[in-house]
């Protein structure tokens, strides 16, 4: 039994529904990354005004703040590497 669906109606739907997920995932995103900020920013003052920094806990949280960075940093360079690429191929294609 083959049922018929309203094509402008599913289209709807699922647009819809792809733009909640989409928004939904975007708050997630940011709530992430400011969550890590406050801790990175956290974290850099507590490690400045300590006194002791050879304790165990100030080197975990000195990796996870180079982590983080090394992190954001490769990801960026990553994306400018990846622009710089579609440039030059969009260069080829046109010669």
């Amino acid at each position: 039994m083959k049922t018929k669906f309203d094509k402008n109606k599913t289209k709807k739907i699922v647009e819809e529904t792809a733009t909640k997920t989409v928004k939904f995932t975007f708050r997630i995103v940011k709530l992430a990354f400011i969550i890590i900020l406050i801790y990175t920013i956290l974290v850099s003052l507590w490690i400045y005004f300590r006194a002791e920094p050879d304790e165990f806990l100030t080197e975990v949280a000195t990796l996870s703040i180079g982590g983080f960075w090394a992190f954001f940093l490769g990801y960026f360079g990553w994306r400018m590497g990846q622009t710089i690429e579609e440039y030059f191929t969009q260069i080829k294609k046109k010669k």
